[in-house]
């Protein structure tokens, strides 16, 4: 019996528009009027602000006695003075009761106004040629997210698809581990679709062409197919590949209506290695099975349009997770050039780019852990919670950042001295999936005496105490020393360092 095959229909709209362009202006497809996006919503304003400090404005300027009257009341400590005192940065022994301390601040004579020290950012905007057209930027809160990360360099997402351009200048020293499933070989013919997808995961901002959502993380190109068609077989070595190769999300732009035994191994074995998979829905408008999508430890992503609007051709149902923007779509394709497409082909990617986001925050979670982030981060579309259009909700990159966990907190230290007589406590709070060696460091960088060796955090964080003493069991001098805090998953490390004082023994 011959292999079975996977149709894919290149998953993009029938009646798709393609313009290319390399130095010539781009033309507007009917699928997309760069004019839409004057018309969409704001997205919510976020407010944060510096915990345990206010700025406080007088009437007029106190001397430094008039003010410390009202510090000695309120618990506060003055940091700053400016206009010649009318203005005060104070913090406040007890963060958690700013409002309540800025309330009764108000009530005081002498004052006009007391508020948080608030967080102003700036909104990055790349300045790549084509940025402009790429709506969809916009609609995830990408360039929010940017002020966080636009990816990181150790981060690798896998493009399993068509041959992606080796030689497009988005991608210049960024494409690692290049494989043809079909020849088993690092060689392939370049490919339209499978560029475009790489395009729109991790075109770099350059100044030239277009963008892509995780620009800062590192492309696998991987060819499964020959011609029109790609092979089960040949998919589920691309993305066993793809896993032992140490990529950190899989992007799965193809699919079929047939259920596949050994592409569903492949990717339930790229999730135990740790990878995120995501794959298009499908471009039929129709609410039947459609596979790799409709696996359990995938990201079913389907498509909508500028108006926040399921896309005509989007494939809907039970097997939906989230949805992201799929028409309209410009981005990288083959000789050096850039098109819009249409498809939830085109849809993943943008997914696939938020995966690479999270992970770039938080390169310890679990694929079950990014996957909630994005669910809960989307944006509700559609009827009221999840519905067989949108899933839980179209993404939105900044939300899922904001409530990615950061894998490890504070260093928190009983005491920065050893006065020889109670031991050092030191701990981390930690998130996501490590396992931590603790180790004291002297003032010349060496390890002078190891606390804890490769071993996994318990509820929710890592601790240790040092008693003063070295690895060979003698009391360290005095001096200045670091307990250092190494986590790893074997993919990734983080370091962290509290510095500590020996001043008796």
């Amino acid at each position: 019996m011959g292999k079975k095959r996977l149709a894919t229909s290149i998953l993009t709209s029938a009646a798709m528009a393609v313009t290319l362009f390399s130095s010539v202006p781009v033309q507007a497809t009917e699928q997309l009027n760069p004019q839409t996006t004057e018309q969409l919503s704001p997205p919510a304003i976020q407010v944060s602000y510096e915990k345990g400090e206010l700025i406080v404005e007088f009437h007029r300027s106190l001397t430094k006695a008039e003010r410390d009257v009202i510090y000695q009341q309120y618990g506060l400590t003055e940091k700053s003075v400016l206009a010649n005192g009318l203005f005060v940065n104070v913090t406040i022994e007890d963060y958690r009761k700013l409002k309540e301390v800025a309330e009764a601040l108000m009530q005081e004579e002498e004052i006009a106004s007391a508020e948080p020290n608030y967080h102003m950012t700036t909104e990055y905007t790349p300045n790549d040629k084509y940025y402009n057209r790429q709506w969809f930027h916009s609609k995830v809160n990408a360039p929010s997210s940017w002020n966080r990360t636009r990816g990181d360099s150790q981060l690798t997402v896998a493009v399993i698809d068509g041959g992606v351009e080796m030689s497009h200048p988005e991608f210049k020293d960024r494409l690692v581990k290049p494989y043809n499933a079909v020849t088993n070989s690092t060689t392939f013919a370049p490919d339209d679709h499978g560029t475009h997808v790489a395009g729109i995961i991790g075109a770099a901002m350059d100044g030239v062409g277009t963008a892509g959502v995780a620009p800062g993380v590192k492309i696998m190109p991987i060819n499964v197919f020959n011609g029109e068609y790609a092979e089960s077989y040949d998919i589920s070595r691309a993305i066993i590949y793809a896993a032992d190769q140490g990529a950190d999300v899989l992007n799965l732009s193809f699919g079929t209506y047939s259920y596949s035994s050994i592409v569903e191994y492949a990717v339930n074995y790229a999730t135990k290695k740790g990878a995120v998979v995501v794959a298009a829905a499908g471009n039929e408008a129709t609410n039947l099975p459609f596979y790799p999508a409709s696996h359990s430890n995938v990201i079913s992503v389907s498509a909508t349009n500028a108006k926040d609007k399921i896309a005509g051709f989007s494939n809907y149902g039970r097997y939906i997770n989230v949805s992201a923007p799929g028409e309209g779509i410009l981005s990288t394709v083959t000789e050096n050039a850039y098109a819009y497409m249409d498809g939830t082909s085109m849809a993943a990617p943008v997914v696939s780019g938020e995966a690479a986001l999270i992970l770039s925050k938080n390169p310890f979670l679990s694929p079950g852990q990014v996957r909630q982030v994005i669910y809960s981060s989307a944006r509700d579309l559609g009827k009221k919670g999840w519905d067989s259009y949108y899933g839980v909700g179209r993404i939105d990159t900044y939300q899922a950042l904001k409530m990615t966990k950061e894998p490890i907190g504070k260093i928190i230290l009983s005491a920065n001295e050893y006065t020889g007589v109670k031991n050092i406590r030191a701990g981390v709070a930690t998130y996501g999936n490590m396992k931590g060696t603790i180790y004291v460091e002297d003032a010349a960088g060496n390890n002078v005496n190891t606390l804890m060796n490769n071993q996994a955090p318990q509820k929710g964080s890592l601790a240790v105490y040092w008693n003063g003493k070295l690895r060979d069991g003698s009391y360290a001098p005095l001096g200045d020393y670091k307990i250092v805090f190494s986590v790893s998953d074997g993919r990734q490390t983080l370091v962290k360092k509290a510095a500590v004082k020996v001043v008796q023994n």
